[in-house]
């Protein structure tokens, strides 16, 4: 939770620093192209211009989520553990090479020729730099244990840095050049994960560090060219009444139900129930959202999230002693081979889509405040508790158990775990056996609606930063599956399925950058 705060922290300090920030952003240059040494104030003013701030709130994002990097890739081997594409060797240049065929085609951009090509050689030459500095600075090793260059993400760094070229260059001609850019980029970095090629950390940080570059090299090449500081038809200008368009990424931390409301499970039909409660933790929220308005007030758009949940598996201390593990009891022997210890449980993973109606109002020409209704529909991945048992000693108490039923029920599987493992009699007592599909809760598809509010800071005509707080209900149909038997000669096990309709209320709190079109 701290982590989340300091995020926010530092958003809101970004929108101070910005506030006496020149908001330009795309200007006439010399047609002469000539290279002029910097004058006293160009540098400040080609700063202003061309430093969005956009990409340090991705890399501060990178940094925090890290720490959720493997609940993130465990959501990816529920919902897509044999994806394998490799369209994201392609996208991430599609927009640079829009930017220039858009250029052939006699499109003017904001760029001359000599101008376009010495900004995008130095901010690829930036980007690439600093991305192999760091893969071979931190070594992190590839969520599919390829190789140690997996942060930052090399792939997605360059498919921000061309889609913020196409942004700069053509934005202002059509938000459409911006959205398509942007959305081929966001698609590069999801297919990097999908992939596992790289853990979420890494998307996130290469994305900041594609878009940093990009504002650095167009810096750098306005100091060479020293361009005319006049606005191309009042590019930089913005509105109070301006429709607010935007394309976001948000980053927050959600908070729901104390606990599950899960169906009551039982080792045999009429036997001991399991009394298990899964209490709830905060959840990391990750998620895209865009709308298009049609006029100052009003919108449509969508939002893509994803959400990585801990829980916890709580069981009453006399229920787990008397829980049938492995059907002992059930065939006539007089106490359970293993008792339960507990249930390890991973993070649900959830994946929202949602569409819907936007409302925004403009407090100023910098400030709006608005709102959303969205419906859609909630999957939630495969989630699995495995069991964590230890020998019950009474099995080799003799006043409880004689030989003859000893050699019966318990000798087998005890000489099987000592031989196996090469244990003494203390050393089995003292051994944990975990059990991987001793539960799981089946993936699910519900329906649900969210609604949220919001406050954005646009600092520029095309950038804003914002806070908001949403909220999202949904009703899924989760089915238990308990495997508390041992499998048989043929490898089968007995499944007892359990059904329940389990309410989610979800309230998220986050920060987000968007661009504004």
């Amino acid at each position: 939770m701290t982590s989340k705060i300091i995020l926010t922290a530092i958003l809101l300090l970004l929108v101070f620093l910005q506030l006496k920030a020149d908001t330009g952003t795309c200007y006439v240059h010399n047609t002469t192209d000539s290279i002029a040494l910097p004058q006293p104030g160009q540098s400040h003013g080609a700063f202003a211009r061309n430093f969005s701030y956009m990409g340090i709130p991705l890399i501060v994002s990178g940094i925090i989520v890290k720490e959720q990097n493997t609940h993130f890739r465990t959501l990816r081997n529920r919902f897509e553990p044999n994806f394998h594409k490799r369209y994201d060797d392609y996208t991430q240049y599609v927009p640079l090479a829009a930017t220039w065929g858009l250029k052939l085609a006699g499109i003017e951009g904001c760029s001359s020729w000599k101008e376009l090509a010495v900004s995008n050689m130095l901010s690829a030459a930036l980007m690439a730099g600093t991305v192999n500095t760091l893969k071979y600075t931190v070594k992190e090793r590839r969520p599919d244990n390829s190789t140690r260059n997996s942060f930052p993400s090399g792939h997605t760094a360059t498919a921000f840095m061309c889609a913020t070229i196409l942004h700069k260059e053509y934005g202002m001609k059509s938000p459409w050049y911006s959205i398509g850019g942007y959305t081929l980029a966001g698609l590069t970095g999801i297919t990097r994960q999908l992939n596992n090629r790289h853990w979420i950390g890494d998307v996130l940080v290469g994305a900041g560090i594609g878009m940093i570059a990009t504002d650095l090299g167009y810096f750098f090449s306005d100091l060479i060219f020293k361009p005319q500081h006049i606005a191309r038809n009042a590019a930089a200008d913005f509105g109070r009444y301006d429709p607010p368009s935007f394309l976001a990424f948000n980053m927050g931390v959600a908070t729901g139900p104390s606990h599950l409301k899960t169906a009551e499970l039982y080792d045999t039909e009429m036997g001991t129930p399991l009394g298990m409660k899964l209490h709830i933790g905060a959840s990391t929220v990750v998620s895209a959202e865009g709308a298009y308005f049609l006029n100052t007030y009003i919108g449509i758009g969508g939002r893509l999230k994803v959400s990585t949940t801990p829980l916890i598996a709580d069981i009453p201390a006399k229920n787990m002693e008397h829980f049938d593990m492995d059907n002992d009891r059930q065939e006539g022997a007089p106490v359970n081979m293993f008792l339960l210890n507990g249930l390890e449980s991973d993070h649900l993973g959830m994946f929202d889509v949602d569409l819907g109606l936007y409302l925004s109002y403009p407090l100023s020409s910098q400030f709006q405040i608005g709102t959303k209704l969205l419906a859609g529909r909630r999957l939630t991945a495969n989630f699995d508790l495995q069991s964590v048992c230890r020998i019950n000693p009474q099995i080799f108490d003799r006043t409880r158990v004689d030989e003859a039923t000893y050699n019966r029920f318990y000798k087998k599987d005890v000489d099987y775990y000592m031989q196996q493992e090469g244990l003494s009699r203390q050393e089995l007592l003292n051994e944990e056996f975990v059990d991987d599909d001793f539960l799981k809760i089946r993936r699910s598809s519900s329906f649900k609606i969210g609604t949220g509010l919001w406050l954005t800071y646009r600092y520029k005509k095309d950038a804003a930063l914002r806070l908001f707080a949403d909220y999202d209900y949904a009703a899924p149909r989760l089915t238990y599956d308990l495997k508390n038997s041992w499998t048989d000669d043929e490898g089968n096990r007995d499944v007892q399925s359990y059904t329940r309709r389990t309410s989610m209320h979800n309230i998220t709190l986050g920060a987000a950058i968007a661009f504004v079109f």
